[in-house]
């Protein structure tokens, strides 16, 4: 678990997601000053999302958190796969009504992370090792995800230019 729940983190894509906004937002077609201001709306409803994860996983449970965001993140990334793909095409943009709703399913997802995978993806691993090896499972979890952030981000563009609006659809796969 200690390799497994990291690898499932970085593939549900939230770091593309994170380091391309602004790029993604401005290829939609919202202008540059739009492209900036929706990363930084993305960046609120993400730390809102894990405030509210933190006050809620005692009471609510661990496993379904992780299956309720999971399949939060699925489903925004399937209609944001075929928003994108119906309307963008290969090349121009789509309308300004279509580009803010991706902007809202962009948000639905970045809730569904930042409330279930990313505060779990750090704190379910550092509970289920006994304390003698507890620190050295830890590292292990924390290199396995820099390791696959890294993998992810340098993959991603040439995925992108291959996939193009698939791409949503194979990181919804890293979802279940």
């Amino acid at each position: 678990m200690a390799i497994a729940i990291p690898i499932f983190q970085q593939v549900t894509g939230i770091n593309v997601i994170g380091f391309y906004a602004p790029i993604l937002f401005l290829a939609l077609g919202l202008g540059e000053s739009a492209a900036l201001l929706s990363a930084i709306l993305i960046s609120l409803v993400g730390t809102f999302s894990t405030f509210i994860s933190m006050l809620v996983v005692d009471k609510i449970g661990r496993k379904i958190i992780f299956l309720s965001g999971g399949i939060q993140m699925f489903l925004s990334q399937i209609l944001v796969g075929g928003i994108m793909a119906a309307k963008l095409g290969d090349h121009g943009e789509i309308s300004k009504g279509y580009a803010y709703i991706v902007l809202i399913l962009i948000c639905v997802y970045v809730s569904g992370f930042a409330w279930s995978w990313g505060p779990l993806g750090w704190l379910v691993p550092s509970e289920i090792f006994p304390l003698e090896i507890r620190s050295a499972g830890q590292s292990i979890t924390v290199a396995v995800g820099f390791l696959f952030t890294f993998i992810i981000a340098q993959a991603f563009l040439a995925m992108l230019c291959h996939f193009k609006a698939g791409i949503f659809f194979f990181l919804e796969g890293g979802c279940w």
